[in-house]
């Protein structure tokens, strides 16, 4: 091997431009200069070239030459002078890769030329015309993509770019040879394009890894013999959102006590079951504008939901609050209980006025008060419900309603009840905490601004089998035991509650431990989950409204860049003003351009004025 020599390297031509003792440099076709060790490198021409740009030549009749070919076969010179009528390197070139293709010659420069057998030969045709037949139809399907004019056969291949839009993949070579980018955003909007998506579908479950099927575990059936104590007699009430098909708890108020009645799923999903096991992966329901998950199988609605029927088995907490707003344990039981299911509408026109909930809010008033004293923050930030049915979308506030108060109270002050007794009984337990906010509250005003500040500042909750402070409640100690049907820590709380009731082995700490940490987990992924459908949505709903128009809120101000709290929509935008906005200042929304595939939004912002008039549109 010489400089100026025609060689072959990792299957490309490579021109060899030095030559030393152990190693060769060359320039492969790319431009790149390597240093390569001798047996790496086939030599194909001894032949001076500087340049390794071929020009076609035309192609042999490989049939007539083929039967001049004899059993003694060629040299690799002879084929290439036979193939083309000349021995340059740009021949060798080609009469190499004719080699390499093999349909009629094998061989190497090396060890010469003969003719393919028959048998091989038509091996290779078959898979040739294979591959041709294949190209032709990828080369038809990416037309008929360009020209969105898919046959029912296309769809199978588009699965790589729907795992690309799920975000499954990173890649799709369909989408390569269209020249688009592999990325979910672009995926997304071909397909619905395509027409494969509907305009509404919800890619962010499967880009997150949520599992929105329903769970498949069975439950058992409920222990006929098992003793509970008969409540049927005094009325309580499950007072939820109109739309709320899932009712896990009820109240009720009587003699100085308060009654929170929650459904009692633990007597069948017992700990380690098959229910359990399912239900403690997936942490807890999700409430997606589209569809409702449950975390446990959906016949335990029927088997425990508060109201549906004339007697509900369920687990009471009796707790009274005392004079200073404590609230304490009075007794836990496994109950029977008659339920009276409740919007907060109706709730609002029928029970709020009674005796039973004015002497009930009376006590509940006293709680709130106490955990105003202890420093509670009292967030006060608006709330939406995002509703996709029939294809239509709806967004409905949510406000904070006296009914609405009464029944959120009841259920804190079970939590606190509850988790007062259990820390005292040394009871291993899941307890929630939360540290201080890093902003001190009492520098803030109520206005939207600053309450968007102080719950920014605010850490997370935490639930562990430590308790301690709830900081933002003004509560300690604290945990939930009023959603077992949605939340797997309230379910694993009332399996423990259950063992103590019925004087059982109680879990200990390490499998409480243990369950949680899996638990929480999975309630994050379906919280962030959450919030990306809702703003998916509600991006569909502007959309589809292109005549919106409405008010904000600056809460946050960082040069020119501002956050927007759209109260409507309980939604927070980012958008650039040039003109002198503050924090807390209202401005006036026009609606611009949404894309929910790309999850971006544009508003037109204009300052409101003193005398009401606006400016800067």
């Amino acid at each position: 091997m010489n400089s100026g020599n025609l060689a072959v390297y990792k299957g490309k031509a490579a021109l060899i431009t030095a030559v030393a003792k152990d190693k060769i440099e060359i320039r492969t076709q790319e431009g790149k200069t390597l240093s390569v060790r001798m047996k790496d490198l086939e030599l194909l021409h001894t032949g001076q070239i500087s340049s390794l740009n071929f020009q076609p030549p035309s192609q042999p009749e490989w049939q007539e030459l083929a039967e001049l070919a004899d059993e003694n076969g060629f040299s690799f010179s002879e084929f290439t002078e036979l193939a083309y009528g000349e021995n340059t390197p740009a021949a060798a070139w080609f009469a190499w890769n004719a080699l390499k293709e093999g349909l009629y010659f094998t061989g190497s420069p090396a060890e010469g030329v003969k003719l393919q057998s028959p048998e091989k030969r038509e091996e290779l045709l078959k898979k040739q015309n294979e591959k041709e037949a294949k190209k032709k139809q990828r080369e038809e399907l990416i037309l008929r993509i360009r020209e969105n004019a898919l046959q029912s056969e296309d769809f199978k291949f588009l699965r790589e770019i729907e795992a690309v839009g799920n975000g499954e993949s990173e890649n799709s070579s369909l989408m390569r040879d269209l020249g688009v980018e592999s990325a979910p955003a672009k995926a997304h909007a071909l397909l619905c394009r395509l027409g494969v998506w509907d305009d509404l579908y919800d890619p962010w479950p499967p880009r997150l890894g949520v599992d929105i099927t329903m769970p498949s575990a069975q439950l058992g059936e409920i222990d006929s013999l098992e003793e509970r104590e008969d409540l049927t007699g005094h009325t309580s009430y499950a007072i939820d959102d109109a739309s709320s098909n899932d009712p896990d708890d009820a109240i009720a108020f009587a003699d100085g006590v308060l009654y929170v009645h929650v459904a009692d799923p633990a007597a069948v999903v017992t700990p380690g079951s098959e229910a359990d096991e399912e239900a403690s992966w997936r942490g807890e329901s999700s409430y997606l504008p589209e569809i409702q998950v449950h975390m446990l199988p959906e016949n335990s609605i029927e088997k425990f939901g508060l109201g549906l029927t004339d007697k509900t088995p369920a687990m009471t907490f009796a707790v009274r609050i005392d004079d200073d707003g404590y609230a304490h344990l009075e007794k836990m039981a496994l109950t029977f209980i008659h339920a009276e299911r409740h919007s907060y509408e109706s709730a609002s026109e029928k029970l709020m006025g009674t005796p039973e909930f004015t002497a009930m809010r009376e006590a509940l008033e006293r709680f709130r008060q106490r955990r105003m004293a202890d420093g509670a923050l009292f967030i006060k930030l608006p709330e939406v419900k995002t509703i996709l049915r029939d294809g239509e979308i709806t967004i409905t506030p949510c406000p904070v309603t006296p009914e609405r108060e009464v029944v959120a109270n009841a259920m804190l002050c079970a939590g606190a009840a509850v988790a007062e007794f259990m820390d005292k009984e040394g009871i291993p337990f899941p307890f929630v905490t939360q540290a201080p906010p890093d902003i001190d509250p009492d520098t803030l005003g109520n206005s939207l601004a600053d309450m968007f500040q102080l719950r920014r500042n605010c850490a997370a909750g935490v639930t562990g089998i430590v308790g301690g402070k709830h900081s933002g409640l003004g509560l300690q100690p604290y945990s939930r035991v009023t959603s077992p049907l949605r939340r797997y820590a309230d379910l694993l709380a009332h399996q423990q509650i259950r063992r103590y009731i019925k004087q059982e082995p109680l879990l200990d700490l390490e499998y409480i431990e243990k369950r949680l940490a899996r638990a929480d987990e999975a309630g994050n992924a379906r919280h962030k989950l959450e919030k990306y459908a809702n703003e998916y949505f509600l991006l569909h709903y502007l959309k589809r409204h292109p005549d919106w128009q409405g008010r904000g809120t600056v809460v946050e101000k960082q040069g020119e860049r501002l956050t927007v709290l759209i109260p409507e929509f309980a939604y927070c935008c980012k958008c650039r003003f040039n003109g002198g906005l503050r924090e807390g200042d209202e401005v006036e929304l026009h609606y611009n351009a949404a894309d929910p595939v790309e999850m971006k939004i544009h508003l037109q912002v204009a300052k409101i004025q003193e005398s009401g008039s606006i400016s800067g549109l």
